[in-house]
């Protein structure tokens, strides 16, 4: 399996650099202007890439002979990133999808390339300029922290403003044009290029050339110095227009690491492939310093503080986000799979009080969070859940034992801030990249990690009555460094060290 899922990897790779090279000629031609690879990238490349590896997992499952439903409806013009987001998560959509990748393997695209005579956007011809000051936005840093990092960048404080996209109405003759795909293309790729019509945000066609008539971002006439986020490049259409416009001239591009999965998953999640082709620098929260990465500090625990528990009693499971249609063949986690059943397992088998369980489900704002309510009520109805109300640190302080059954931030959090900690994880579910293994296979021998709920139960009611001598004996404290080293990493001064990462 993880053969063929390492194939399918490398050739959606593969798939996206063809599409993005045809998306780059017949933008640059439709919208009269001449902006580079980077710029494209910079600008369409976190929808881009999403959208080809959802049409790959399509490919895969008609190749695989699931059903295409039923015949694709209409759907509303796309708007924006976020609208496509908000989308995809719905079953129509998922559905008409299907169908509509279904329909493309069977009949491409055989649209002809209009003559266009689009007016010029104003996107200044790329040249350097004189540049300002650094501007940071959703850096992940605590509000105390990122003053501080812009005081120590000599700017006062200010936030990047955020503008909505404009709205232009859907214009068929350009989709069109778009669709047309180059004869040097896989078959994937035109299958991809064959769904742009219906699926290309309006933001990225009809409402480019009046995204240089928006406000920037940033005030001041002169173009940052540098720009710092951590996640605002992945929902942000206006912001990532006025950034590519200003890479273009001269600013640097500094991306920090956002989350858990990073550096661990053995396929790089599309946010991380993203950050990295479109980065000046990159900073990681200690993993893989080659190319434009640094091991910088985990960011979101600059000047955080060991947990301090008190009288702790409870045994605190934490899930991840289901979705009722993974977007991906080698992230998402769905509902109909063996991630539930191995919580019911692990529990199943603990022996103590079960009173003193504790389910923490994340709260978000699809149906994912009812479907898990309803689920461990019905399936673990001894156990407790708490559905995201409580902030994660002050169930940190009442958690005797935390146990994480995925890969994400939560495992970086509690065992950073010195939480006792069981990770277990399927295989079939989580898949760990061989630089990974060595730090886990340290994790394992002294009972962190697990790679089924069976060892993670028969560990926990073994060592239940000292958990903290366990988690405090030289051994596991020897193991937990090594993690924390690799993905949760402390620096002396994190000021000092952002400031002179931010140098160019």
């Amino acid at each position: 399996m993880s053969d063929t899922k390492q194939i399918w990897f490398v050739e959606t790779e593969i798939v996206y650099k063809e599409v993005l090279d045809h998306v780059i000629t017949n933008l640059n031609r439709i919208h009269n202007v001449d902006l580079s690879k980077r710029f494209w990238d910079i600008f369409i490349g976190a929808w881009l890439r999403e959208f080809v590896e959802l049409v790959m997992l399509r490919i895969n499952e008609c190749e695989h002979g699931q059903a295409h439903t039923t015949e694709s409806g209409k759907i509303s013009p796309i708007i924006s990133l976020s609208d496509y987001r908000r989308l995809s998560q719905q079953t129509d959509f998922a559905e008409g999808l299907r169908f509509d990748t279904w329909s493309a393997i069977n009949r491409p695209c055989n649209s002809q390339p209009l003559s266009l005579n689009t007016p010029d956007p104003k996107v200044d011809t790329p040249q350097k300029a004189r540049l300002g000051r650094s501007y940071f936005s959703a850096t992940y840093l605590n509000r105390k922290v990122e003053i501080a990092l812009q005081l120590g960048s000599r700017r006062i404080p200010r936030p990047l403003k955020i503008i909505g996209p404009p709205s232009s109405p859907f214009d068929e003759s350009l989709r069109d044009a778009l669709c047309k795909p180059r004869n040097d293309l896989s078959q994937k790729s035109k299958i991809v290029v064959s769904l742009f019509p219906k699926y290309l945000p309006i933001v990225y066609l009809e409402s480019f050339k009046f995204l240089a008539a928006t406000k920037k971002p940033w005030t001041g006439k002169k173009l940052p110095r540098v720009i710092f986020t951590s996640n605002r490049h992945l929902y942000d259409d206006v912001f990532n227009f006025w950034t590519a416009h200003a890479v273009e001239h001269g600013t640097k591009l500094v991306i920090g690491q956002h989350g858990g999965y990073y550096g661990i998953s053995e396929f790089p999640s599309n946010f991380e492939r993203h950050e990295f082709d479109i980065a000046d620098r990159y900073i990681s929260w200690g993993w893989n310093t080659s190319g434009v990465s640094i091991a910088g500090p985990s960011l979101i625990l600059v000047n955080e503080h060991l947990i301090r528990r008190t009288n702790p009693q409870s045994l605190v499971v934490v899930t991840d986000h289901l979705v009722n249609h993974p977007r991906s063949l080698f992230g998402d986690i769905s509902k109909t799979s063996p991630y539930l059943l191995n919580i019911q397992a692990l529990i199943n088998r603990i022996q103590h009080d079960s009173d003193s369980i504790l389910i923490r489900i994340p709260k978000t704002n699809d149906d994912s969070h009812q479907f898990q309510i309803d689920w461990f009520n019905t399936h673990l109805p001894q156990t407790t859940v708490d559905t995201g109300e409580l902030k994660f640190r002050i169930l940190l302080k009442e958690a005797k034992l935390v146990v994480v059954p995925h890969n994400g931030t939560t495992l970086i959090e509690s065992i950073a801030l010195g939480v006792p900690t069981i990770i277990f994880w399927d295989k079939s579910i989580v898949w760990m990249r061989s630089e990974a293994e060595v730090v886990f296979n340290a994790l394992e021998q002294v009972g962190i990690f697990h790679r089924t709920p069976e060892s993670a139960a028969s560990f926990i009611n073994s060592n239940w009555n000292d958990i903290d001598g366990w988690w405090n004996s030289p051994s596991t404290i020897d193991a937990r460094k090594q993690f924390t080293d690799r993905y949760a990493r402390t620096v002396s001064n994190p000021v000092r060290f952002l400031v002179k990462a931010l140098r160019f």
